[in-house]
């Protein structure tokens, strides 16, 4: 009677890294200079870099959620949070930058098993390979110590520069709690929420104060910040017929009075006393 092996639970994808933070910072800025669609070869020509290794970066910032596939292979265009990315990063905005990397990561459904390593290594001082060899399992492969230790190399690189670990010598330690919340997949500014029961507290969580809301009841609910800049690009991303662009019109008018009246406090009390 022959017994049969257990079979390991394989995830369906998981982001496996060809290049690090560098390289994926160099190619976003690329596309993002490029202003629209463009291939590895044009960026490459343009950044002064070598074709195949813009290839490499252009597809290590795909798997990371800046980049993806304009139409057909090996032509690219920011996402709209790349986009939000590489505007930080061509500014010299760093922090800004590292918030929306860490945001995206948290979100993007090839990370999940990665971001699962994290909380369950909470604070725990863990050899980089460690989380290779997780991935290697989870995958059903069996890599070569070289690719094991290029793949150890780019999370690191790209976890580091979203803040999401410390590194000691050959180990990361996570700065992920097990309590840490995944957001929607939108521009910082913009947030969706699905009616749930579950994103009940999340909903309650943006304050009246802070953002503005359209809702239409048992669908779905939108929350934009109350500024100016965040309702004007949400406004940028919807067509001229949407029905979003009176309620959006009308919020930022509301924004621009009220500034108005805190401009002038002193003509304010005129007309009330």
């Amino acid at each position: 009677m022959t017994q049969t092996k257990p079979e390991v639970e394989k995830t369906t994808r998981i982001a496996t890294l060809s290049a690090g933070i560098d390289g994926l910072n160099q190619a976003v800025r690329a596309l993002y200079s490029y202003k629209g669609s463009a291939t590895y070869k044009d960026l490459a020509k343009g950044a002064g870099l070598h074709p195949v290794y813009m290839s490499q970066c252009l597809s290590a910032s795909r798997d990371v959620g800046l980049t993806e596939l304009a139409g057909k292979r090996g032509l690219y265009k920011l996402t709209a949070r790349g986009d939000e990315y590489a505007r930080h990063l061509s500014y010299g905005e760093d922090d800004k930058a590292r918030e929306i990397l860490s945001e995206i990561l948290l979100e993007n459904p090839s990370w999940i098993e990665i971001i699962k390593f994290l909380k369950m290594s909470y604070k725990q001082e863990r050899n980089a390979l460690s989380l290779v060899a997780d991935v290697e399992a989870k995958l059903g492969k069996h890599w070569k110590q070289s690719a094991r230790s290029v793949y150890a190399n780019t999370y690191v690189s790209v976890l580091r520069f979203a803040g999401l670990i410390d590194v000691s010598g050959d180990n990361i330690i996570s700065r992920v709690s097990p309590e840490e919340k995944v957001q929607p997949s939108l521009p910082s500014s913009v947030g969706i929420h699905a009616p749930r029961p579950t994103l009940s507290s999340s909903s309650a969580a943006l304050a009246p104060e802070e953002y503005c809301e359209f809702s239409i009841p048992d669908s779905f609910k939108i929350f934009v910040r109350k500024e100016i800049e965040s309702l004007s690009f949400f406004e940028s991303q919807v067509k001229d017929s949407s029905i979003f662009i009176p309620w959006i019109r009308h919020e930022k008018s509301k924004i621009a009075t009220i500034s108005k009246k805190e401009e002038s406090p002193e003509a304010e009390k005129g007309q009330v006393g």
